[in-house]
């Protein structure tokens, strides 16, 4: 009895010492991960967390990547929004590069300021690192043109004056 009431005390003691208690993680169980994205935008840091991102509308995400005749990485959240798109029918681990010679395309919009790939010099640059129980999770760059007018003919600012630095993405779900 003794030495049973002593394994008890160390397992009392032990369990203590875990980073998450079991009722918490059997929460985030059932409710699932947090996804996560952040960058700088010309020095200007952009984030946004979403909690219990598998449960999100996967019509209108706020924080996923969707999965049509290839793959939108999107967020949106009060700073504006962004997306990615990955030119493959089958997502993986691996290096992603959107040069300018692929055509003008919109990446981000940032207080109110369309942002492309336009410029000789533009690109978006991603690196999907994993790619586990359905989310995806690495880091980016770019280097972007803002737009200035949007018309018959499109009006663009300095070109590849807007750097996107310190990118990263975490536990992003990917909805088909």
């Amino acid at each position: 009895m003794k030495y049973l009431f002593i394994l008890l005390l160390m397992a009392f003691g032990f369990s203590s010492c875990l980073k998450q208690s079991i009722a918490d993680a059997m929460l985030e169980e059932k409710n699932g991960p947090a996804a996560s994205m952040s960058y700088k935008v010309n020095g200007t840091p952009v984030s946004i967390t979403i909690q219990n991102a598998d449960k999100q509308d996967r019509n209108n995400p706020t924080l996923a990547c969707l999965k049509t005749n290839f793959y939108n990485l999107q967020a949106v959240g009060n700073f504006g929004e962004f997306t990615f798109n990955f030119f493959t029918d089958s997502l993986t681990v691996g290096h992603y590069l959107y040069p300018t010679r692929y055509g003008n395309m919109f990446f981000i919009s940032n207080n109110n300021v369309n942002l492309f790939v336009n410029s000789p010099t533009d690109s978006m640059s991603f690196n999907v690192t994993s790619y586990d129980n359905g989310h995806i999770s690495g880091n980016f760059t770019g280097v972007l043109t803002p737009l200035k007018s949007a018309g018959v003919v499109d009006i663009y600012g300095a070109p590849s004056s807007v750097h996107i630095t310190e990118g990263s993405f975490k536990n992003v779900p990917v909805f088909y």
